[in-house]
């Protein structure tokens, strides 16, 4: 499970730069792997960028890039651009991935390899806005809230794999068809043996007893045609779970999802969210209203999706 995998991992020091607790690649790879997972972290980033307000030092796609590494690292970094006066210019928007703190934890470096230092940059005090989501066990690098459910995630990513193998290599379905017409000529049994064989997502077979069994015709399934397996339940399940850790409402992703009714009040769902959820969300954010000492980011009052009666 994914919380056995983090009692055995730890931040750390390594030629005076810290490792993350979990390898970052294997978050980015999460995003991926699973369709309802990456959805939602797009989605919830959109939704905050939509209910910011930004000052022209920082473009909104800076910005939108800092919250999809916030939702999906547990940590956004910002680079400070400041003139020779120490008046900041610019904000813009540093890669999670190949952000490392240094042993002074004030100090950060870019690094896109990792065993070369090829493409490195190293960062002063002050010249990086760090954000971190809080995690219990360490204070040098923060984790994402859906660390939970990464199991689920990854084995729903295995069960697609499953069926997909499961229908490529023919095992999903295939009769074996029995005749017993001793009439039968061979051009004819040919010809039925071919239009079986078209059916190219299944393994068919035909024989004719040339009635002397006395059987009539019958179709049997062969393979695993008829066997239950739990592909449905796992998928469903599964996207439960992820659903949870990120508690985003479907009616806001617009999903449909069997057994799923939608609220009759959008706004209400959408009022909710955004008072629980991104309003929170934004508040750490604003953190970096202090760490500059100017206005930067500014969280929007809210408006409804449409104008209430």
């Amino acid at each position: 499970m994914s919380t056995d995998i983090l009692s055995y991992m730890e931040v750390a020091l390594v030629d005076g730069l810290y490792e993350p607790p979990i390898a970052l690649d294997t978050l980015a790879k999460a995003v991926r792997a699973n369709p309802m997972h990456g959805s939602a972290l797009y989605v919830k980033s959109n939704m905050a960028s939509s209910s910011a307000e930004l000052s022209p030092l920082i473009k909104r796609r800076e910005f939108k890039r800092f919250m999809g590494d916030f939702l999906t690292f547990g940590n956004g970094y910002l680079s400070i651009v400041r003139n020779r006066l120490g008046d900041v210019v610019e904000i813009k928007h540093l890669p999670a991935l190949y952000m490392r703190r240094k042993q002074n934890i004030n100090e950060y470096v870019y690094k896109p390899r990792e065993y070369s230092d090829e493409g490195r940059v190293d960062y002063r005090a002050g010249q990086v806005f760090h954000l971190g989501e809080y995690d219990v066990c360490q204070e040098i690098y923060g984790l994402p809230q859906y660390i939970g459910a990464l199991s689920s995630i990854w084995l729903n990513e295995d069960a697609t794999l499953f069926r997909r193998k499961y229908y490529l290599n023919g095992s999903h379905a295939g009769y074996l068809l029995y005749m017993n017409d001793p009439n039968l000529t061979g051009e004819q049994e040919k010809d039925i043996k071919e239009k079986l064989s078209k059916k190219i997502a299944f393994k068919n077979l035909f024989i004719n007893g040339k009635g002397k069994d006395g059987k009539p015709p019958t179709l049997t399934p062969i393979g695993q045609v008829e066997a239950k397996d739990e592909f449905k339940n796992i998928k469903s399940k599964t996207t439960e779970d992820v659903l949870a850790s990120h508690r985003i409402p479907l009616d806001l992703m617009s999903i449909v999802r069997e057994g799923f009714a939608s609220s009759s009040d959008l706004n209400k769902v959408d009022r909710v969210f955004y008072k629980n959820e991104l309003v929170p969300l934004l508040e750490q954010v604003c953190e970096l209203n202090e760490f500059v000492g100017l206005e930067v980011v500014k969280i929007k009052e809210y408006a409804s999706l449409e104008s209430e009666v």
